[in-house]
Parts: structure tokens; C-alpha cells; sequence
């Protein structure tokens, strides 16, 4: 009995631990259950495809699809279990594929990278990873990027758009840089020549500067439009060189002075006298902010004064006292500009816009003055010079701009090229005889270079596009080529570079001649661009085609007398100021009977019909047989033809031809 006890004990023990080890069996599978509810509920809720791959003689051997939501893309059939890779893949496709899983089995490294699937003629794409699971399986996550991609690809089509857009505006600039710059050379140039006509009576000389100022209004409109688009493309860049700064200041204080004595102003130039005289730094840039704040200042400005303030940091704005010793970062600084008016002000509405391009003041629209570009190109300009521009105005009461840059102290033994200010007579004596080459379609901008440089002594031939320049240059070896960049048939460019290339062969020929004692003579052409063109890389495109160097159209006569005496050396005798009259044009002596009666009358007769047709080149010709015992005429019919007193030779021709009829 004792031992039936104790089995049945026994047994009762047993089968406790029967119902706790089910109850734990239970719980275990609920919580299993409870598991891959959750997991199936991650599954199903992922965006991921997530694939088992495995390996089979180093070969794609099975695929299994984990039951995430987005597996349908690859396959209709979702109890698809162990399909082979070539069957789930392409078979063009699949030894893709085998070479990243080797890759990672064998690196034993995760591996990303995104491809495409094509389904229903699109293509759907993927961002995958694979990690290495054994050194025979791999996890395959992928996850639809396709929206992803689909904007990438429509934000590079809008780039490509945006630089297709931009580059057409860049050459559309460039189009009307060069047909806009064109006439107005033609208008500011031949303006020019006429205003300086002794002949032209005071009211017409009026109407000639009136034509002369509005071209060059024209023409800063024309800038300012230009400078601002540059701007927008991020094209502009800093021209730094050394600047007298003491010279731009004074400079600027003639010619607004003039304009601020018009209208009963006091113009104020105030400089610290630490503020160094030579520095480095862009001078067109700064010239161009201050002239547009200081001409703004004195346009809006009707009673009262126009100041402006130079000082080095850390010093305030207070001119006249003591200040303190400066010393210099390795030779940076920071000089800061004040322009204060008494002028009408801004409101402070106003102002928030005041540096927006094409945005006007309401005095500004009311001027009906300008684009609405200035204060936005100088504060880009100011930028770009390592500072910034503010302004503080009181409506009624008058504005104060004030900004800053960031320049370099210059040595002062480096020297400056200016053009030169005097008015060209003639040739220095002693001199060779100069050959200029102009290439120039347009035959204005021809007749007026003609006109401005053969009166001097220069020889001149004419092409009016480059293949007949190239052709002249290589008969006639011209000293100097006048190049202009766009022309017909052939463009600067070309000419430039064939020319060139044809100057270095006959340097290889004439070191060869030189090695065999043989004599040659041979010279560098300089061919200086003539370009309405106003971008850079333009710019630098000449001078990598070959040229010398290059100058803007419209262009002023000095600018071509001082390329020619840069790059060949040329001396000139200049008009005193002593011998220029109240309308700034050159007093000569006029043109006696005596003087023509030591030519032959043979001559005479052509000078009169060379005079009576306007025709200053035949004239130019006709002087070359004046004997050099009579450098006197030479110089006085020379510079009778340069102004145009053709009536002079013709009243005097005429006499004589009369007197010797009678």
C-alpha cells in the first residue's frame, strides 16, 4: 500500500510538472504567435523588398521573398518559395547580380548600389543593399526609390534647361552687347571728331555734346544691364591691381564737382590721413560704387551739401582729429566710404527694397532716371571686395550710404599706366614708318579710324573681314592689326589664329636660315581686339586666340594711341594747352595763297577736286608730293584735313586756279 502511495504521489508530481512544462509550451507559443504576428505585421507594413539568396557552387542557387508589402513587383505569384535566381531574375540580369553577392560573401562587407527593374514598360528603381549572412547566403534589402529618381531626373532635365536658358541669355547678352556697342562707337567716335571741328558754330557744338551725352547715358544703361546679368551668372570677377587711391578720389571730386556746382551744392571730400595712398584692389569696381552713390547723392539732393568720408578701421567716422597708429594684417585693411546727402531721404518702407535690382525709389521713378541697377551692381561689387553696403535715411531730411572693402597696401614704386589726358598732334619726328591694319566689316568704325590715325603718318590698308586681312597681313607685314571679332566669312578668332600659326612657321623657317648663317629679318605683328563683347571669358577667349591685348567698343581716341604706343613704342607730339580755345578745339593758322604757290599747278587742280569732293584720303595722298623742304604745309594741310576745313583749301585752290586762267 505504502508503494502504490507513493507512485501515485509521484505521478501527481509528475503531471504538475506536465501542466506547467504545457503551460510554458502555451505561453511560448502564444508569445510565438504573438512574434510573428508582429513580424508579419512589420513585413507586410515594410516598403522594403527583402530577399534570401543563396549560394550554390559558387553559383546563384535559391531566392526566398520575405512577405514584405512591395513584393508583388517582382512577381504575381507571392507563395513563390525557392524559384531559382535566373527564373526571378532576367536572365540578361542575373550575372549581375551573382557578381555583388560573390562580392560581399567574399569581402564580408555590406554592399549598396541602386539599379532598375523594368515593369510595364517603365522602369522601376531601387536602392538595395546585401549583407553577408554565411559565406553562402546573403539578406537582399531593396527599397523603391522610383519617386526619388524620378525627381532627380526631372531636377536635372530643369537644370539642363536652366543652362540651356542660361547660355542662350549669355549669348543673347553677348548678340546685343555687340549690336548695341556697334552704332553707338559710330555716334560717340564720329560726335567726337565733329565737336573738335573749328568750323562747328557754338549751337551746333551745343547739339554735339548733347548727342555725345546721351550715347554715353546709352551706353551706361547698356553697361549697367550687361553688369547685372554678369552678376546673375556668377561671372564677374575682381581685377585687382595697384591703385593710387589719392589720384581716383581727386579725380572724382572734378567731375562731379562741375555737376554739383550746377545745382548750388557743396561738394565735401573728406580723406584721414591714415589712409594709405597706393593699394591693391579693383579700381574699376570702386570707382564705379563710388560714382553711383556719389551721383546719386547729387542728383536727389536740392539744397545743401553732398560729403564723402575715407577711413581706415577701427576709426569711426570723424574726420580732423586725432588717430590712433594703424597697423596693417600682412597688408590688408579695411577702408571704409561714407556718402551723406541733404537730400530728400527714403522711407523706411523703401529702404528693405533699396538693393533689389530693377526696384526704384519713388523720387527715383519720379527722376524718370536710370534702370533701378546701380545700388544693386555696387552692393554685389562691395561684396565681392570683401565688405557690404548699408544706408540709414530720414524721409525729408537726407541719406547717409556707407560701406567698406577689404584691400592690400601697394609699394609705391610700382607704377600706374594712365591713358594720357592731351590731345595727339602728330608723329615724333625720327620715327619709322608705322603699317596699321584695320579689319572691321562695319565701314564706319573703318572711315573713323582712317580719320583718327592717317592725318599722323601712318600707313593704312583696310579688310573688311579676316580671310582678306590674313591675306594682306601676309603681304604687306603691318606692324599693328586692329582686329574686330565678328565679321562675316572670317571672324577675328579664326583670322587671329591662322595668323598666328602662319607667324610661327615663318619663325621655325627663320631659326632654321639663322642656324645656317643665312640673313632674315622678320617681326611680331600685335593685333590688338576690337570688341563690343562685354563678358570675361570672352575676353580671355581673344587673348588666347592670339591677340595682343583688346580694346571695348565704343571706344575713345586715346585708347587706340595708347595701345599703338604700348606695343610698338610710338612717341607723339601733343597739342599744348595754350593753343585750345574756349570750345576746346585746336587753333591753327589759316592757309595762304603763298604757301600752295610753291606746288605745281597740276597739283593744285587735284587738290581742289580732292577738296571739293570731301575726299581726305585722296588729300592724305597728295601730301606724301609735297617736298620735305616744306614741313610747314605738310603739318598744316594735315591738320586742315583732319578737322574737315575742306573749304579752306578750296577757296584758296580756287583763286589760284583762277588767277592762272586769268
Amino acid at each position: 500500500m505504502d508503494l502504490v502511495d507513493r507512485q501515485e504521489c509521484q505521478l501527481r508530481k509528475l503531471s504538475q510538472q506536465l501542466q506547467k512544462e504545457i503551460s510554458k509550451c502555451k505561453l511560448l507559443e502564444q508569445r510565438l504567435e504573438t512574434s510573428e504576428a508582429q513580424m508579419r505585421a512589420v513585413f507586410e507594413a515594410m516598403t522594403d523588398v527583402v530577399l534570401m539568396i543563396n549560394l550554390h557552387n559558387n553559383q546563384l542557387g535559391s531566392i526566398k521573398i520575405l512577405p514584405t508589402k512591395p513584393n508583388q513587383i517582382y512577381t504575381d505569384d507571392t507563395d513563390v518559395i525557392s524559384q531559382t535566381v535566373e527564373q526571378f531574375f532576367h536572365e540578361q540580369t542575373a550575372q549581375v547580380w551573382l557578381k555583388k553577392v560573390r562580392q560581399a560573401v567574399e569581402l564580408q562587407q555590406t554592399l549598396y548600389f541602386d539599379y532598375y527593374l523594368d515593369r510595364q514598360e517603365h522602369k522601376v528603381w531601387f536602392s538595395a543593399s546585401i549583407s553577408p549572412k554565411s559565406d553562402q547566403s546573403v539578406l537582399w534589402v531593396a527599397r523603391d526609390i522610383s519617386d526619388r529618381k524620378q525627381a532627380e531626373i526631372e531636377l536635372q532635365h530643369a537644370k539642363e534647361v536652366a543652362e540651356a536658358a542660361n547660355k542662350a541669355k549669355s549669348q543673347f547678352l553677348a548678340a546685343m552687347s555687340h549690336e548695341l556697342r556697334t552704332p553707338l562707337n559710330s555716334i560717340l567716335g564720329f560726335s567726337q571728331i565733329m565737336y573738335d571741328d573749328t568750323s562747328c558754330n557754338s549751337e551746333n557744338q551745343e547739339y554735339l555734346e548733347i548727342i555725345n551725352k546721351s550715347g554715353q547715358h546709352l551706353l551706361q544703361l547698356i553697361n549697367d544691364v550687361l553688369e547685372m546679368s554678369k552678376i546673375e551668372a556668377g561671372k564677374i570677377k575682381l581685377n585687382e591691381k595697384k591703385l593710387d587711391l589719392y589720384s581716383l578720389l581727386d579725380s572724382l571730386e572734378d567731375m562731379l564737382r562741375l555737376k554739383a556746382t550746377d545745382k548750388k551744392l557743396t561738394l565735401v571730400f573728406e580723406r584721414s590721413p591714415s589712409v594709405p595712398q597706393y593699394i591693391i584692389t579693383d579700381e574699376s569696381k570702386l570707382r564705379q560704387v563710388l560714382l553711383n552713390l556719389l551721383g546719386n547723392a547729387i542728383k536727389f539732393t536740392q539744397a545743401g551739401s553732398v560729403t564723402l568720408r575715407v577711413v581706415i578701421s577701427p576709426t569711426s567716422f570723424v574726420i580732423g582729429e586725432q588717430e590712433k597708429q594703424m597697423t596693417y594684417d600682412q597688408g590688408q585693411m579695411t577702408i571704409h566710404f561714407q556718402v551723406e546727402d541733404t537730400g530728400s531721404g527714403i522711407s523706411s518702407e523703401e529702404i528693405n527694397n533699396l538693393f533689389e535690382a530693377f526696384v526704384q525709389t519713388n523720387t527715383g521713378r519720379r527722376s524718370q532716371e536710370g534702370t533701378g541697377l546701380g545700388l544693386a551692381i555696387s552692393r554685389k561689387f562691395v561684396q565681392l571686395m570683401g565688405g557690404d553696403i548699408t544706408v540709414n535715411s530720414v524721409l525729408g531730411q537726407g541719406s547717409i550710404f556707407a560701406f567698406h572693402i577689404r584691400a592690400k597696401l601697394a609699394q609705391t614704386t610700382q607704377q600706374q599706366n594712365q591713358l594720357s589726358s592731351q590731345r595727339v598732334k602728330c608723329l615724333a619726328p625720327n620715327q619709322p614708318i608705322y603699317r596699321l591694319l584695320l579689319v572691321e566689316d562695319n565701314q564706319d568704325h573703318r572711315q573713323f579710324l582712317v580719320k583718327l590715325l592717317k592725318p599722323l603718318g601712318f600707313e593704312i590698308q583696310q579688310a573688311e573681314n579676316g580671310q582678306k586681312g590674313v591675306a594682306i597681313w601676309e603681304s604687306w607685314h603691318p606692324h599693328i592689326i586692329f582686329m574686330d571679332m565678328q565679321m562675316p566669312v572670317m571672324d577675328g578668332y579664326e583670322a587671329t589664329t591662322e595668323i598666328r600659326k602662319k607667324q610661327d612657321a615663318q619663325k621655325n623657317r627663320s631659326d632654321h636660315a639663322k642656324n645656317k648663317n643665312i640673313p632674315t629679318s622678320s617681326f611680331h605683328t600685335k593685333i590688338i581686339a576690337l570688341t563690343a563683347y562685354a563678358f570675361e571669358e570672352q575676353r580671355q577667349a581673344m587673348i588666347s586666340a592670339g591677340c595682343d591685348d583688346f580694346i571695348s567698343k565704343p571706344f575713345r581716341e586715346e585708347e587706340i594711341f595708347d595701345q599703338i604706343a604700348k606695343h610698338l613704342g610710338v612717341s607723339y607730339i601733343y597739342f599744348e594747352s595754350g593753343i585750345v580755345d574756349q570750345n576746346n578745339a585746336v587753333q591753327y593758322r589759316r592757309l595762304t595763297h603763298e604757301d600752295l604757290k610753291v606746288m605745281p599747278d597740276t597739283w593744285i587742280q587735284k587738290l581742289y577736286t580732292a577738296a571739293k569732293e570731301c575726299n581726305d584720303e585722296i588729300i592724305f595722298q597728295l601730301l606724301v608730293h609735297i617736298p620735305t623742304q616744306y614741313p610747314n604745309l605738310i603739318e598744316l594741310l594735315t591738320q586742315i584735313t583732319y578737322n574737315f576745313r575742306f573749304d579752306e583749301i578750296i577757296e584758296i585752290t580756287e583763286f589760284l586756279i583762277r588767277e592762272k586762267l586769268e
